[in-house]
């Protein structure tokens, strides 16, 4: 079968790894670093674009990201809900119908795009998590950030080649720093901040070394379907990341660097160092190693650049926001689709085929009949909610780094996660306007996870806004202020976004268990299923990979 990663690919980026610890270096890339294309002024893409540049410069008291008033109102109620609405039968055909507006439904509305797919998303704008905003003419990202610079072989190139994507990216060229007490450590995973434990920094490297040269078994690619490689992703599976780098550590890790670790997770996965699978975590620490790509608005300028191309060959109207999918009912020969307009009528449409882009919570409340090992499956998954503030600041600042991870006094309590996590808030901060290099001003944007279950009932509280703003206005002005070298009266707003289920969780044993080939069979073997949570992976790519690892028997039933 084939592997959809390339190994040599990934063991070039691991091959950093022998000789400067885990350190982020990149490959040479002065043809990359070029001014993003002028943006879009095209109609559609302004009201529903994942990008909103029509906000105002005043400042807000409310929660960009999720907008779940109305999905949890109706499908947490569907039965209820239905009484008394009109129903008819299907008033429209389609070859293939996608729910759910996400990256992974731009993905495969993109793949698909020749059989005139008909979207169907239910908030204002598509992209999902990868969304942004603009301001002062800086486009920033308020959910998913970069991307790894793909290459030949992966099926994340083909959207770099066909959309032109390196025209609207930009390659992180320096290391990114770690802090702690306020001083900025270049060289951390080398032990900068720690040369009394070198030589554990050095069994990691020497771990990783081996990883890259798969000296003893392959590297453990998520998500990919190659035996060997999936062979790999349940042993390592076994450890739980926190356990597995103290074993190769020899013991206790350093504090700061078990610090640094922890607060990572928190990052990137929403849970903690000794929750995450370790396969799942060699993954993202491998893509740290690797060169990153970064767009102005994060990855929803991916989605934006997909959508324009998306736009030349399908109506406009086939992208339906603002309506709720509430029934997908798989027949013999064809799948019937009902949903809510944004008009709030129902509608029916009759489709050969249908792909779930959505979280499984929601897909098991819309899909009836769905057998008791998937459904057990999907309630094995859990879900970790994140935030991020953008600080919209008047002062060009010098870009030094593109991510900054903080680790405080470089001593977190591993006992309590809830309590470390509220006590440092953000764990790191990107240069939001990295990707457009003549900016006049500066944003930055903050990231502070959950890494516990239950967060979403603090979350949705009254007082959850202002709550969790005074947090970052403290941690700003304490901590930030300082280590970036701006002033308060140069603070223009803090715009806060929430997102309450965005992350599933990877612990430790999913990958071992038969709950990952449970959730992406097709159901029925009409209805597919493509989202990050297929492979309880965080990650753009992820519905990329799996729309072309699933294309062959999705196109059984269009051509």
């Amino acid at each position: 079968m084939k592997r959809w990663q390339d190994i040599l690919t990934r063991r070039d980026f691991l091959n950093v790894s022998i000789s400067s610890g885990l350190t982020i270096l990149l490959a040479n890339c002065s043809g990359l670093l070029r001014r993003p294309t002028s943006q879009s002024d095209n109609e559609f893409l302004k009201n529903y674009g994942p990008i909103d540049r029509t906000l105002s410069d005043s400042s807000t008291q409310f929660f960009y990201g999720d907008n779940n008033a109305r999905p949890h109102g109706v499908l947490w109620n569907l039965p209820k809900y239905m009484e008394g609405k009109k129903q008819e039968g299907p008033t429209e055909n389609a070859n293939i119908v996608i729910i759910g507006g996400g990256m992974s439904g731009l993905f495969t509305a993109y793949q698909f795009k020749k059989f005139n797919p008909i979207l169907i998303e239910q908030a204002p704008r598509l992209g999902g998590n990868a969304k942004g905003q603009s301001w002062n003419g800086i486009d920033y990202s308020i959910g998913a950030a970069y991307l790894d610079s793909p290459h030949e072989g992966q099926p994340m190139y083909q959207y770099f080649k066909e959309l032109d994507l390196r025209d609207v990216l930009v390659e992180r060229i320096d290391p990114d720093p770690v802090e702690s007490n306020g001083k900025l450590y270049y060289k951390f995973w080398k032990g900068e901040a720690e040369p009394e434990a070198i030589d554990k920094y050095k069994k990691m490297s020497n771990f990783f070394t081996k990883l890259n040269k798969e000296e003893e078994r392959a590297f453990p690619f998520i998500p990919s379907l190659d035996p060997d490689d999936l062979a790999s992703v349940k042993y390592y599976d076994q450890w739980h990341l926190h356990g597995l780098l103290s074993k190769i550590a020899g013991g206790k890790l350093p504090p700061k660097l078990e610090t640094a670790l922890e607060h990572y997770c928190w990052s990137t996965y929403a849970c903690s160092s000794q929750e995450l699978s370790a396969s799942a975590g060699l993954n993202f620490l491998a893509q740290e190693v690797a060169p990153i790509l970064i767009g102005a608005g994060g990855n929803a300028k991916v989605g934006e650049k997909i959508l324009e191309a998306l736009v030349k060959e399908v109506p406009t109207t086939n992208f339906r926001c603002n309506s709720l999918a509430m029934h997908v009912d798989v027949k013999t020969d064809h799948v019937i689709v009902t949903y809510e307009d944004a008009k709030k009528k129902l509608r029916r449409i009759k489709t050969k085929t249908a792909v779930i882009c959505c979280p499984k919570f929601v897909a098991k409340k819309i899909i009836p009949g769905l057998e008791e090992d998937r459904l057990a499956a999907i309630n094995k998954l859990r879900y970790r909610s994140y935030m991020t503030a953008n600080l919209l600041i008047k002062k060009k600042m010098e870009r030094r780094s593109y991510d900054i991870f903080l680790t405080g006094k470089g001593k977190t309590n591993m006992g309590n996660v809830q309590a470390a996590q509220e006590k440092i808030n953000a764990t790191d901060f990107v240069m939001a306007n990295f990707a457009q290099i003549d900016a006049s001003a500066n944003v930055l944007t903050f990231y502070r996870a959950f890494p516990f279950d239950g967060a979403r009932s603090e979350l949705y509280r009254p007082d959850s806004f202002s709550h969790y703003k005074k947090k970052f206005e403290e941690q700003i002005a304490r901590d930030i202020i300082p280590l970036m070298g701006f002033e308060q009266k140069d603070i223009v707003d803090l715009r806060l976004a929430l997102w309450g289920h965005a992350l599933p969780l990877a612990e430790k044993g999913i990958y071992r268990s038969n709950t990952i080939p449970t959730l992406r069979k097709p159901f029925r073997n009409r209805l597919f299923f493509i989202e990050q949570d297929n492979w309880a992976y965080p990650s753009t790519q992820t519905g990329a990979t799996d729309v072309a690892l699933m294309r062959n028997d999705i196109l059984k039933f269009l051509t």
